[in-house]
């Protein structure tokens, strides 16, 4: 089987790039930009924060590491690593956090009212916007109060709908022996104010001291993204990354390609958005979402475009390989070893000469590899290149 003339396993990297495996004469490296720091879980299972421009390989997920991209997001929680109590506990004691300084907090309620809270003033946001809270927790003893998921129970919301039909959804596990969880809601009327509440009192039970949290966040997305820290004094936030390469030296076959992806997607915008983009300048075969967590295959130019159209739907936090193949009669596009849709090309197909995630991207997303071929692969030589 052919060599591919792009490999790009996210393992080497410095500031405002990441380096592909190959070509190795630096062709195939990419630019990454990200104007401000950003978290990451690294090799020791720690949150760390990474500084402006530098790729954030995270090894959340195995022990090896992948490329996490995100869209900007601001965590709108004044002091996260304790979070904002409308009444304080009787008392609060700290406990080494995910990020391994001694700043998550056991709170021992007095009464059932106890809780984090988060005021949205009137007018901020529209009808229908969406907003995730998101926090870590670790069971130090077993709660005598009620059982929810992520130990804290979420109701008695004033001007928000919960998404969330199990109290919460875990989203990642032994983050330094905590787990995360997440909320969505959605605000009914923007014109009112709205209040997000997550009782502590009533889980634990009063008295009780037998369960640790930190990291608050919350922030205006339909799912939370890594943990962006904020003092005691503000919130704060993290810029967009992109993630590009200008490919146009490569060795080329023209109107022949394969590209195999292998990526995990994090969280789905309600928004249409552009999640790689593999083009020639002027055609191109683009991944793209639409209605949460459906995507298509999308070409400019080409006859094939919308051959897939949503049939294609993904879970956050799944390992998923795509692939496109396509020579001047036949452009395939497969899923998990299996092929989606194949069609008969009558436009120009791209030599690829640049790879591109969404500037900006209004979805989250983690590449465990990428790949381009300068021939047609046929699916069963797909599967051998490839395992989940």
């Amino acid at each position: 089987m052919a060599t591919p003339s792009l490999t790009m396993i996210p393992s080497g990297y410095k500031a405002q790039k990441v380096y592909s495996v190959l070509p190795t004469n630096g062709d195939g490296d990419f630019t990454f930009d990200r104007n401000d720091a950003g978290s990451r879980v690294n090799k020791n299972g720690l949150i760390e924060q990474v500084a402006t421009d530098i790729p954030r390989l995270d090894y959340s997920d195995s022990s090896c590491p992948s490329l996490l991209l995100e869209p900007a997001s601001t965590n709108l929680v004044i002091g996260s690593a304790e979070g904002n109590y409308p009444h304080l506990p009787a008392s609060l004691t700290n406990t080494i956090s995910p990020d391994g300084t001694n700043n998550a907090v056991i709170p021992t309620p007095q009464y059932t009212w106890i809780r984090y809270q988060e005021i949205i003033p009137a007018g901020t946001y529209l009808n229908g916007q969406k907003l995730t809270y998101s926090w870590y927790r670790k069971r130090i003893s077993t709660p005598t109060g009620v059982s929810v998921n992520g130990d804290l129970e979420v109701r008695g919301l004033i001007n928000l709908t919960s998404l969330e039909s199990n109290n919460a959804t875990q989203i990642e596990s032994n983050i330094n022996g905590f787990d995360r969880f997440q909320v969505v809601v959605e605000i009914i009327n923007g014109s009112l104010e709205s209040e997000f509440r997550a009782y502590v009192g009533d889980v634990v039970g009063v008295g009780n001291s037998s369960v640790a949290y930190f990291g608050h966040q919350f922030e205006a997305l339909p799912y939370a993204t890594s943990y962006i820290p904020t003092p005691i004094t503000g919130t704060a936030s993290r810029s967009a990354e992109t993630f590009s390469n200008d490919f146009s030296s490569q060795p080329t076959v023209a109107n022949t390609n394969t590209v195999v992806l292998k990526f995990i997607p994090m969280g789905f915008s309600t928004d249409f958005y552009e999640l790689l983009r593999f083009s020639d300048g002027t055609n191109e075969i683009a991944l793209e979402g639409f209605q949460t967590n459906n995507y298509d295959v999308y070409g400019s130019g080409l006859a094939s475009s919308g051959m897939v159209d949503g049939a294609l739907s993904l879970d956050a936090g799944s390992i998923n390989i795509i692939s496109f193949s396509y020579s001047g009669t036949s452009l395939r596009f497969s899923h998990n070893g299996s092929t989606i849709n194949t069609t008969t090309p009558t436009g120009n197909l791209p030599t690829i000469t640049e790879v591109l995630n969404n500037a900006g991207g209004l979805s989250p997303i983690k590449i465990l590899d990428l790949r381009v071929y300068n021939d047609f692969k046929t699916q069963e030589e797909i599967n051998t290149l490839t395992t989940i």
